[in-house]
Parts: C-alpha cells; sequence; structure tokens
C-alpha cells in the first residue's frame, strides 16, 4: 500500500473516533438531564412555584377593620377627622351587651386583662346597669336631650344609650379602647348615633402620658400629679400605654357633630382628673343646656381636688344628688363619705 493510502486509511479511523466520541459524550448528557428531571418531582416544582407565588402577591384586606367616618382628634389647634385609630385589624373577644333597649354586640378584651369590665360582661353581659339605667331615666325626660361620655372606655353606656336611639359623643383616651369601641358601634350599627372623640379631656392643650392599671383597662389615668390616684390603686399602676393629646370640654362645641347637642346629659369617668376636665369648660356649660352630669367621686373624698370641685360645681350652680335617685340630694358637708358616684343637677 503506497503511504498516500495508508494517510487516507488513518484518516478515515480518526474520523469514525471522533463521531463515536460524540455520541457517547451525547448520550451521557441526555441521561444526566434525566436523572436531574427524576430527582425533582413534578408535584415538588408545582409547590414552589405556589409558594413563590404566594410570597408575591399582594396581601388581602383586613376583613376585620373598621373604617368609621366619625372619629376625631383635635391638637393644639384644630379638629381633624381621625382615618387611622381604627382601621387595624384585629381580633377581638366578641360578647354580647345586655341593655333595657336590646341586646348589641360589645368587642371586649380578655377577661385575664380586664378583670373589672370585660370580665363582668362577659359573665353577666352587663356593667354598671344602674348607673346607665339612671342616665337613661334623665334622658327620656326629653326627646332631644343626647348623651356626652367623658372616659367612654369599652363603650358599655356609650352603646346602651345609641341603642335608646339618642346620639352620643363618646370621648375616649386610650386608643386602645378607642378601637374596641369602633369595632363594637360598627357591628351594632350605630354609626349614625355616635361621634368618637381620640383625646384626653384637661384644662389645656399638652400631651400627657397615660398610666397602667394593671388587669383593669378603665382604669387607665392621666398620669399627671398623680400620686394619689397610683395610692388608691394600691400597686396595680405600673408603666405607661404612651402619650395622647389632651382637649378642654369648650373645645366639644367646635366638633363638626356637636349641632346635635345643645340639651345633654354628661357622664364623666377620668380615673381622678374630672377637677381638671370641669377646670376649662365657661364656654361649654354657656353654650349647652346641660341638665345632669354624673361624675365620679371615688379619688376625690377628702381631697383637694374634690374642694376644687365643690367650688366649681357652685359657681356653675350646680347641686348634688344620687344617681340612683335623682331627686336625693347630697349633702356638701358630707362630701368625704358621697357615693361612687355623683350626679350634679343645675340649681331650680
Amino acid at each position: 500500500m503506497s503511504r498516500g493510502g495508508l494517510n487516507l486509511k488513518a484518516t478515515s479511523i480518526l474520523a469514525l473516533l471522533i463521531f463515536a466520541g460524540v455520541i457517547v459524550v451525547y448520550r451521557i448528557s441526555a441521561q444526566t438531564d434525566k436523572e436531574v428531571d427524576r430527582g425533582v418531582p413534578e408535584d415538588t416544582l408545582s409547590l414552589e412555584k405556589d409558594r413563590v407565588a404566594s410570597v408575591q402577591s399582594t396581601p388581602t384586606k383586613c376583613q376585620n377593620s373598621v373604617e368609621l367616618k366619625n372619629v376625631y382628634s383635635r391638637d393644639s389647634t384644630k379638629w381633624t377627622l381621625n382615618e387611622h385609630v381604627c382601621k387595624e385589624c384585629h381580633d377581638f373577644p366578641k360578647a354580647t351587651l345586655k341593655t333595657q333597649f336590646g341586646d348589641t354586640p360589645i368587642f371586649i378584651y380578655p377577661s385575664e386583662n380586664d378583670v373589672w369590665v370585660s370580665g363582668v360582661i362577659k359573665n353577666t353581659g352587663k356593667f354598671e346597669a344602674d348607673k346607665t339605667n339612671g342616665i337613661a331615666a334623665l334622658l327620656k325626660a326629653d326627646s332631644k336631650m343626647n348623651l356626652i361620655d367623658i372616659g367612654a372606655n369599652i363603650g358599655v353606656h356609650t352603646l346602651a344609650i345609641a341603642k335608646m336611639g339618642r346620639k352620643v359623643i363618646a370621648v375616649e383616651a386610650l386608643d386602645k379602647n378607642v378601637q374596641h369601641l369602633c369595632a363594637s358601634v360598627a357591628a351594632g350599627n350605630l354609626q349614625r348615633d355616635v361621634t368618637i372623640v381620640h383625646n384626653a379631656i384637661s384644662d389645656g392643650h399638652t400631651r400627657v402620658k397615660l398610666g397602667i392599671d394593671k388587669n383593669n383597662m378603665g382604669g387607665t389615668y392621666v398620669d399627671v400629679d398623680s400620686k394619689h390616684i397610683k395610692e388608691l390603686k394600691e400597686g396595680r399602676a405600673q408603666g405607661s400605654y404612651g402619650e395622647v393629646d389632651t382637649i378642654t370640654m369648650d373645645d366639644l362645641i367646635d366638633l363638626p357633630a356637636f349641632k346635635d347637642f345643645s340639651k345633654v346629659i354628661v357622664k364623666m369617668d377620668i380615673e381622678g382628673f374630672e377637677h381638671k376636665a370641669v377646670a376649662k369648660s365657661d364656654k361649654f356649660f354657656k353654650a349647652v343646656d346641660v341638665q345632669g352630669f354624673v361624675m365620679e367621686w371615688e379619688f376625690h373624698r377628702k381631697m383637694e381636688s374634690g374642694v376644687d370641685i365643690l367650688k366649681r360645681m357652685k359657681d356653675l350652680k350646680f347641686e348634688p344628688f344620687r344617681v340612683e335617685n335623682p331627686t336625693a340630694r347630697l349633702s356638701i358637708e358630707s362630701s368625704d363619705s358621697w357615693p361612687y358616684d355623683v350626679l350634679w343637677r343645675p340649681v331650680k
């Protein structure tokens, strides 16, 4: 065989070997791909796609959020619609408030967090029913008379009087209580009759800390000159909920909803700060026909704040009576032993 023939044969053999190698590599690669696919089952790939889609999807709107159009707050200069305090989603325990005007939903706290109000409502469906009924009896004297509930807490009196068909301005300092009240008003379809104010009441405009009364949400107090209040709480005063803006009673007359409140009953329960609230109220009492003023008295017995209230209410020409018996006058001389609540009525 010539050298040219040998070269041709060698070249052909080399080409065959290269072609065979390419086939082997291709098969190995294809097999590897199959093994990889076999290692990730189809259902696993599907789950991973779902997980990614879930993470990237837009959250749905909270089903339990409350958007009321009659919640207000005031700073040192003006009233504004408060559009945020009641927008968050909450999972509050739900109970039923039993009133003489029918049952209505009320959102409460877990009993271990609020022994006095929520715990009693959970077990009985009522709280301070005698006080509510006393207020209702006063309101029945005039179909145009409404309620201003200062220190509304979670709304026991507000909801009952709204259920009666009267309008209510509910003033509450603690945002947590306001959120409960918003939820209850919405659930009971009482939006038309209840205006909510998220502020503390005082004798001026400032920001104040709200003190914690352990296991008693209704015992929240303004932590200003509060040594006496803390002593009466017997060790339950522990910590702070934060700060809130204060308003005066005079500020209420500029509230957008106030046109319906020319004749009222006032209920005030603000844990020993009542003397500060009535100190700045001249414009309020001139603009409003106050036919009754139910005021918590517990923190003012034998205190200088009690003396201040007695003088102030005398100047405003009001005299004290028992809440449960509006014709039973209380003696000023025995104010150190007055009951838990007092009803102030205009002198006739």
